[in-house]
């Protein structure tokens, strides 16, 4: 299975109009990934260029038009490039002789790893360069005759953390046994499983531990031919209630929209958030990052918002998609999906948003184990 965007480290790009961030980029991944020319504004969107760092893992460099563009687009490409700035994990800020450094400052306001790169080393004016910003200690970068892992050892050392986040954390160790609940119906895709469960397999594998899939029809009989209670059981939200009832006492009980609200987002927040439940509320955002049609099964649009009107029947549910985020200062509550598609760091700003805002946030698994009274009864991992 191929890494989706959201689980890669994402890496971007910023600078004048002509500093060198396409010829960067071009550079870092060894082909023609951008176009490169002397012509002012040739980078309109960002350019995303997916790829693997050995020692770090998948990552996603991010090429931004120039923030000092003036043409006649500047605007949105300049907006296009800020909102990047959400997402981004980590920025390469490519020095030019005339920059001022301003938005500099917008990136030290995000508190993110900042690498500066004094460019065009291989000509006179790269040696300017990077001697009129040595105050910031840039790394010098020859194109012609650097290897990329200068650059990409460094990006190692900023990434590196007190090691990557994990689905199932604290919840599975080595020699556990899982159980997972999958219920493959129309809104699962054709002759595939859904994101969240692939990854969750893939960790299971990797932490050696036994895992067992079925459905929830099947339940029964996996639970009878185990010599034990598993260790943990896993589910799709939308049967929370019908794993519950089945579960032996021993086993913990989860799903794996709970623990993407972990991997992802705030799961603490999302826990208290739900909780607004209890009150009369008016209104509810349903924020859902795929983008793909809803169908008759599909829990965002359909199972939630009927678990909502029945205990709210005047309520008033939006929706929104992909990364449409605004004018959330009306909603009384916010539920995003398992957000599978998204990086940590844009699920974390809009947890930002919401918090500044005061406005409760939480994610699908939450709100139905909360709506069916099983929340104090389900684990999950901090």
């Amino acid at each position: 299975m191929r890494t989706s965007n959201g689980e890669r480290v994402h890496i971007a790009i910023f600078g004048n109009t002509n500093s060198g961030k396409s010829t960067l980029l071009n550079y870092i991944t060894g082909q023609e990934t951008a176009i490169v020319s002397a012509t002012h504004g040739t980078t309109t969107d960002p350019i995303n260029k997916p790829m693997e760092i050995h020692g770090l893992g998948p990552v996603l460099f991010i090429d931004t038009a120039g923030i000092n563009d003036q043409t006649d687009l500047s605007d949105k490409r300049i907006t296009k490039s800020v909102s990047v700035l959400e997402k981004a994990d980590l920025f390469l800020y490519v020095l030019s002789l005339e920059d001022d450094l301003s938005f500099v400052e917008k990136l030290k306001a995000k508190n993110k790893p900042i690498i500066f790169i004094a460019p065009k080393q291989d000509l006179e004016i790269g040696k300017e360069i990077a001697e009129k910003f040595k105050d910031l200690n840039p790394l010098a970068i020859n194109v012609e005759t650097d290897d990329r892992y200068k650059l990409f050892d460094k990006i190692k050392e900023i990434a590196a953390d007190d090691g990557p986040l994990t689905l199932t954390g604290r919840l599975v160790k080595k020699g556990d046994t899982v159980v997972l609940v999958m219920p493959q119906d129309e809104a699962a895709p054709k002759d595939r499983l859904i994101k969240p469960q692939v990854m969750t397999i893939r960790e299971l594998i990797d932490k050696d531990a036994v895992c067992i899939s079925t459905s929830l029809e099947n339940l029964s009989n996996t639970l009878s031919v185990l010599k034990n209670p598993p260790d943990l059981i896993i589910t799709d939200s939308k049967v929370f209630k019908d794993v519950y009832k089945q579960k032996p006492e021993a086993s913990k009980l989860t799903s794996f929209s709970v623990l993407m609200s972990g991997f992802k987002g705030d799961v603490e927040y999302f826990r208290e958030s739900v909780k607004v439940l209890d009150k009369k509320i008016e209104n509810v955002l349903i924020a859902e990052v795929c983008t793909h049609p809803p169908i008759d099964e599909d829990i965002g649009t359909v199972k939630i918002p009927k678990m909502l009107r029945k205990k709210y029947p005047d309520i008033n549910i939006d929706f929104a998609r992909g990364e449409d985020f605004h004018n959330i200062e009306k909603y009384d509550l916010i539920i995003e999906c398992g957000s599978c598609m998204f990086n940590r760091a844009s699920v974390m700003n809009r947890v930002k948003q919401c918090k500044e805002k005061n406005i409760p946030m939480t994610n699908y698994g939450m709100t139905i184990a909360y709506l069916q009274g099983i929340l104090d009864k389900i684990d999950y991992q901090v």
